[in-house]
């Protein structure tokens, strides 16, 4: 009978708290992982509740710690699997990585083991509920964007194996087209190659340094003209939140995040991007700054966590990665 009773006031407790949980700062974007579990993506906090139950034949005093320990072992657990079950991409989450990388799976636990208890309270004489929070930063995207980053560099390295293999071993040299038949009848491959690449490569040094010449006033100019975060607007476009969303241009490709950006988001410990339900709430976020550029975009066909930006909006953030803003995240997606 007693069970009974500790199994209905159990019930009744996570009954009670659900309507808490709801409970939220207009304008930020929550997502429920579990009944339990919760990411804010507006500001990285990842929370999770826990209950237990006090033993029988204990001390009122007693059985209150022991139900709420039970709680804080419970709220791990949950903890535990609602960090898994973040999305890194739409396809992809933190359990999928941290099943096949030690990195990620050990930054998961130790993080998870770093949680801070946030709430505590008896709900009645004999049941504990505590709410533990972490936020999805530091040694966490740290090991995630670093896979992210070693399969894109793997991928260029075979590219560039199959480039240099494939490609060049099949080339016609006598149909060269920069090279006489007769030229080339006469030289060595090796030589040909050679001295047309050499040639090619002091035009384009010539270019590289025409256009990489800046003065310190064009230098600063840059600087003070420069927006101080991103605001990107995807309302009306089912838009997913992911750890990894990116930026790209009509051809498809990728304004950001280049390789470049994440080694120093991996420095950063933060997100690509935090996300919001409001504009409003978007442009007083402090990771925006207080002149934030606004943009509206689309979603990639096929890929809810990528946006599709048109020419014009391109073009501008194309000039900005050109330069040093997008090194540190200071980005906002509002959806709904």
């Amino acid at each position: 009978m007693n069970n009974i009773l500790k199994s209905i006031a159990l019930i009744i407790a996570l009954i009670g708290h659900s309507s808490l949980c709801v409970a939220q700062e207009k304008g930020e974007y929550n997502e429920w992982l579990s009944v339990t579990a919760a990411m804010n993506w507006s500001s990285g906090l990842l929370t999770a509740e826990g209950f237990g139950v006090a033993p029988e034949g204990k001390r009122e005093q007693v059985g209150a710690l022991l139900a709420c320990r039970a709680a804080v072992a419970d709220a791990q657990r949950n903890l535990l699997e609602a960090t898994k079950g973040v999305k890194v991409t739409v396809e992809t989450s933190i359990k999928r990585l941290a099943a096949e990388y030690d990195t990620v799976k050990s930054a998961v636990e130790g993080t998870v083991r770093g949680a801070a208890i946030l709430e505590r309270e008896m709900v009645d004489s004999i049941t504990c509920k505590v709410v533990m929070g972490i936020f999805v930063g530091d040694d966490l995207t740290k090991s995630v964007y670093q896979k992210s980053i070693v399969e894109n560099n793997s991928a260029a390295v075979l590219w560039d194996a199959f480039w240099d293999n494939s490609f060049l071993a099949s080339l016609n040299v006598s149909n060269f087209s920069l090279i006489s038949s007769a030229v080339a009848q006469e030289m060595p491959v090796e030589d040909i190659f050679s001295n047309e690449f050499e040639r090619l490569d002091q035009r384009v040094s010539k270019l590289e340094t025409s256009i990489l010449t800046i003065t310190p006033e064009l230098a600063q100019a840059r600087v003070e003209d420069q927006p101080s975060g991103l605001i990107i607007d995807v309302r009306g476009q089912r838009f997913t939140p992911s750890m990894t969303p990116e930026l790209r241009k009509p051809n498809g490709e990728v304004i950001y995040p280049s390789a470049q950006d994440k080694q120093s988001l991996i420095a950063s410990g933060k997100l690509l991007s935090l996300f919001s339900r409001s504009l409003e709430f978007a442009m007083n976020h402090p990771v925006v700054g207080d002149k934030p550029l606004l943009i509206k975009a689309g979603v990639v066909n096929g890929q809810p966590s990528n946006i599709s930006l048109n020419k014009q909006n391109a073009e501008r953030l194309g000039a900005l990665a050109g330069t040093s803003f997008f090194e540190s995240p200071k980005i906002i997606i509002v959806l709904d």
